[in-house]
């Protein structure tokens, strides 16, 4: 009896610790979704993940700059961000609650190094979206 509730409970931890690691997989990929759409220039790619009231909140150089994700889309889909292609390095994945959640990321390109917090929700329909952006920009 006691080797069937000890291999249940190994059962049971390996299926949690699973689960946990394969919703990882998840918001690590919104987050790379995010950087792809900036990357090549898709605002289809950043509506898939940005909640549409979302904000971004960018230092560059000392000065802080703010975006809404309208704003952002437009400034990606006119060309004026984005279009180089950046190796994404994760600092950070984690769950602050069943339905929320925080990626830490680096973006390199040639020029820049994009340092991204990005803040998460689960929707009711189990979609993960990006409901904060902050980032720091610096050279390379």
């Amino acid at each position: 009896m006691v080797i069937k509730k000890l291999v249940f409970s190994v059962l049971l931890l390996t299926f949690a610790f699973s689960s946990a690691q394969e919703s990882k997989v998840k918001i690590k990929q919104v987050a790379a979704q995010f950087v792809r759409g900036a990357d090549v220039q898709d605002g289809e790619l950043l509506k898939e993940v940005l909640e549409p009231k979302s904000l971004q909140y960018v230092l560059v150089g000392g000065k802080l700059n703010t975006f809404s994700a309208k704003e952002y889309i437009k400034m990606v889909n006119d060309k004026q961000l984005g279009g180089k292609p950046r190796k994404i390095t994760y600092r950070h994945a984690e769950f602050l609650g069943k339905n929320l959640a925080v990626v830490v990321l680096n973006a390199v390109s040639e020029e820049y190094d994009f340092l991204y917090q990005l803040s998460m929700t689960k929707l009711a329909d189990g979609k993960w979206e990006i409901v904060g952006v902050t980032a720091e920009i610096n050279g390379v």
